[in-house]
């Protein structure tokens, strides 16, 4: 696939933003979440639940963000010069943001049916652990696949292996029934580790374009 330099850079720029779209957007909905809400306890998904004034603007986030990071997809398989590795690396994207987005369609604490025995809260757990694997893939195998790429090969290269090295540890007590009143500040702890995985990578691939 054949990019120009000009349409690279936009589609840097489009990625790039995805986080800082995430972050402005759910900054506003944290200030209509529902009473009792606690962001050490509570996850970000509590504020898409139904009937919650928060509902709208955190699924736009979730969506928004799904869609924005996919500019990713076509820059890592351009940088991987295609291939199987480039086609990985495409997909990856392509689930990670197909997660966001299924998580903003199918809310959490929902009992409505989306499948015979998968609710809506189930799907947007599935979502949600469709967007957790596949950024942890890309951060672990985007250095491999870009090897061969001297400008990936220096401290970016570890750079993703300490984001996917800090997204595994904090991902333990994240699931862990022993930190649930801590699961709001784990789940924030993971945004910022993955989301500065793609906002670092999405920039220096507008600066190599």
């Amino acid at each position: 696939m054949s990019l120009s330099s000009s349409r690279r850079r936009r589609l840097a720029s489009i990625a790039a933003l995805a986080p800082l779209y995430y972050t402005s957007v759910t900054a506003r909905a944290m200030r209509r979440a529902p009473p009792g809400y606690s962001s050490t306890q509570h996850t970000m998904s509590r504020l898409a639940a139904r009937g919650t004034s928060s509902a709208r603007l955190m699924n736009a986030a979730f969506a928004g963000y799904g869609v924005l990071v996919q500019g990713l997809g076509p820059l890592l398989h351009h940088e991987a010069r295609g291939g199987k590795r480039g086609r990985a690396l495409w997909g990856l994207v392509a689930v990670y943001g197909l997660g966001a987005v299924l998580a903003a369609k199918y809310p959490t604490r929902s009992e409505r049916q989306v499948l015979p025995g998968i609710t809506e809260n189930s799907a947007h757990n599935i979502a949600g652990g469709m967007t957790l694997s596949s950024i942890g893939l890309l951060m672990a195998l985007s250095p491999r696949a870009l090897k061969e790429r001297p400008a990936w090969c220096g401290w970016w290269r570890w750079f993703s292996y300490a984001m996917f090295a800090a997204t595994c540890i904090l991902t333990l007590p994240y699931y862990s029934r022993t930190w649930l009143r801590k699961r709001g500040l784990f789940q924030r702890s993971l945004f910022v580790t993955t989301m500065t995985w793609v906002m670092t990578t999405s920039l220096r691939l507008r600066r190599l374009s």
